[in-house]
């Protein structure tokens, strides 16, 4: 029997948590429940689980804290399984340190997803008992990550090259391959399956797909929505002559062995051959042109040097909103978010285009907004809770004058998520900041440093933490240092120069005038004082 610990500060998530699933059957014995991280400790050093589930965010100690405390004294059992109410990256790359083999939003827990992550944890239990490495899990809890990642690459989302290269080798995409490919794919529906049962079935078809074709080629598949994907070639160096025979022959052979067993059918296009992953975009984009030419006579096209561009209908890339979208879903600018709509709803309308057009646009509008909200996918479902299939009814519209409909409630409904998620984001945000204070109090404190790690823009932070704080973070951050020096002032004989080491001041003299500062006196007055 696996012994594991449950940890939340929230009793009825606990109670959630117990009731969910039958622990015994699943091979696991319940020890026990904490409420915050220091009683998880001690259960901890009494019980010796090989899994604990824990809230990131806790009184007393974290979550996280937790994790590295046990990380620097017991190795690397126990795994950790983290909940958490936001979906943000510095979050899980910061738990991933320290063994958390899964990470779980909590409006998203179900008894699947829990024993999914259980089940994980368990096998590496196993494999940490048998002294082999946890890489395939870390590589797991990557997988959302890196597909967000190429989405941002196919859609030209990324505003730098720095920033390209920093995202891949933090979601460990090496991308190091002689050349690419970016193709789309339509899936066409088989006869006689129901439409209550359309997402299962491309569900299957994609991961079958995925399955079969990276027994040929090196690939990446992104599932798109109900009938849409893309995938991404890599091209080895011995392949540079015949990339596209290389790729026709996998996808050849896929693509058949869908059809016979599965009866699944796809439309393909492929677009042109590029040497730097950063031009994937323009592949892909190739390819969407290509998309609606296909037919059932002909399934599967290539980009060529020499089409005319001019005969093609002009694709939506999303990359001119770039910077207004990124903006706006970053500082919840509901005025900017009014402003990006109405420039994407007059290009459908004022030039007149296509159906595949329109929803190729609103496709891509959507796509992006579930990958920068929070929880995308459970926010853009709640904005369509009264649409058939909720956010996927987009793929039912017929007109293009109905997808700028669909786009219009789309917009509300983002507006007013928006307005409701400003004060709780923002003190979220405040909130964290002064953890990562309390947390950095002995080194030095930059506010770059801050707005990376939460992935903000330095000014936007610094006006939200004076806003809700009354004065600036480095502000604050130095009357928390002060407080710690008044302390070791008072209770050791440490020389002034030791804590101003200690606390990340660039020299005793800076320490000694900010501690002047805050508290009236120098710091030698105050321990002569006290």
């Amino acid at each position: 029997m696996i012994k594991a610990i449950l940890a939340d500060d929230e009793p009825l998530v606990l109670i959630g948590l117990k009731s969910m699933i039958n622990w015994k059957e699943l091979g696991i014995d319940l020890c026990g429940t904490a409420a915050n991280g220091d009683i998880a400790y001690e259960l901890i050093c009494e019980y010796h689980p090989e899994i604990v589930i824990t809230d990131i965010q806790m009184p007393c100690s974290s979550g996280l804290a937790l994790g590295k405390r046990c990380q620097n004294e017991f190795g690397r059992l126990p795994v950790f399984i983290m909940l958490t109410n936001y979906e943000d990256f510095s979050y899980v790359k910061e738990a991933m340190h320290f063994q958390a083999i899964d990470y779980l939003i909590k409006i998203d827990l179900s008894p699947d997803s829990l024993v999914s992550a259980l089940k994980k944890a368990m096998k590496e239990v196993a494999l940490l008992k048998q002294q082999n490495s946890s890489t395939e899990n870390t590589r797991s809890s990557l997988l959302p990550f890196q597909e967000r990642f190429y989405i941002r690459a196919l859609n030209n989302l990324f505003e730098s090259r720095n920033q390209f290269t920093q995202q891949a080798k933090e979601f460990h995409i090496p991308l190091q391959s002689a050349g690419y490919a970016a193709a789309s794919l339509e899936q066409i529906p088989a006869p006689g399956v129901q439409s209550d049962h359309t997402l299962d079935h491309y569900h299957l078809a994609v991961h079958m797909f995925q399955e079969l074709l990276s027994r040929y080629i090196v690939c990446h598949c992104i599932a798109l929505d109900t009938r849409y994907l893309a995938v991404i070639f890599e091209i080895e160096k011995e392949h540079l002559t015949d990339w596209k025979s290389y790729i026709q022959e996998a996808l050849t052979e896929t693509l058949r062995m869908l059809n016979n067993y599965y009866n699944v059918t796809f439309y393909t296009s492929i677009g042109r051959f590029v040497t730097d992953a950063m031009d994937l975009c323009i592949s892909y984009y190739d390819s969407k042109q290509l998309l609606e030419y296909l037919s059932d006579k002909n399934r599967l096209l290539f980009w060529n040097d020499d089409t005319d561009a001019h005969n093609l209908h002009s694709t939506f890339d999303l990359s001119l909103f770039r910077k207004e979208i990124s903006q706006a879903f970053e500082e919840l600018d509901e005025h900017a978010l009014h402003e990006t709509f109405d420039n994407v709803t007059s290009i459908i309308t004022r030039n007149q285009l296509r159906l595949s057009q329109a929803l190729d646009i609103a496709s891509s509008i959507l796509h992006l907004a579930i990958a920068l909200l929070p929880n995308g996918t459970n926010a853009v479902s709640a904005i369509f809770q009264n649409e058939p299939d909720t956010y996927r009814s987009l793929y039912r519209k017929t007109t293009p004058a109905a997808i700028v409909t669909w786009l219009k409630i789309l917009e509300d409904g983002l507006c007013e998520t928006f307005h409701s998620s400003t004060q709780n984001c923002k003190n979220y945000l405040v909130s964290n900041c002064c953890q990562y204070v309390t947390e950095h109090l002995h080194e030095q404190i930059v506010l770059q440093d801050i707005a990376d790690t939460f992935a903000v823009s330095s000014n936007y932070l610094s006006q939200t933490f004076k806003k809700h704080m009354g004065i600036g973070l480095i502000e604050y951050s130095n009357r928390q240092k002060i407080e710690e020096a008044k302390r070791l002032l008072q209770e050791s004989t440490l020389k002034l120069y030791e804590i101003s080491d200690m606390l990340g001041f660039n020299n005793s003299f800076y320490f000694s005038r900010v501690f002047k500062k805050v508290t009236g006196m120098t710091p030698k007055d105050y321990r002569n004082k006290t």
